[in-house]
């Protein structure tokens, strides 16, 4: 019932070494300065916490956002860091949320840590919160969330969701 969880110091690991971890290891890590630094290959692009994005983000890879995003993000897997923000429709194969997020959510595999704060109509296959996670608005399973689609965000601030085989 009760485990306690072993924390992973990653700020001595490289790119090469996170790259050879299991999937979830992958996830949880968030590489040191110096490990991007030593990743000129790495598959996976970085908004920094000055950074603040208005429009459409995609990418075929990983995604870490430490600033802030108004618009829709796809990609492969999305971690969004304590103290960022995306405010739009997220559409992703696995999505871990430390920061804040607005909007619609569609992912295979969700996971909210203990920081998450989020206000979103959340498609999902798997899902696990942290205690401590501040979660408003609509959790909805489904066996295959990666044929829905988030259509975009209209200028009235309202998202639209649709479903991929129409």
């Amino acid at each position: 019932m009760f485990s306690k969880k072993i924390e992973t110091d990653y700020s001595t690991y490289t790119q090469a070494d996170v790259a050879k971890a299991p999937l979830p290891a992958r996830a949880s890590a968030v590489l040191s300065p110096m490990a991007i630094a030593d990743a000129p290959n790495a598959t996976y692009s970085i908004i920094n916490e000055w950074m603040v994005m208005r429009g459409d983000l995609e990418s075929e890879a990983d995604i870490l956002v430490k600033g802030r995003i108004f618009g829709n993000v796809k990609c492969k897997m999305l971690i969004i860091d304590s103290g960022a923000l995306i405010e739009g429709g997220i559409d992703v194969e696995e999505i871990i949320v430390r920061g804040a997020a607005k909007g619609i959510m569609i992912a295979k595999k969700v996971r909210f840590e203990k920081t998450a704060d989020v206000d979103c109509e959340i498609h999902h296959q798997s899902f696990s919160a942290e205690e401590g996670a501040r979660i408003k608005g609509a959790l909805r399973f489904s066996d295959e969330p990666t044929r829905l689609t988030v259509r975009g965000v209209a200028t009235d601030g309202a998202e639209h969701i649709s479903d991929a085989t129409h």
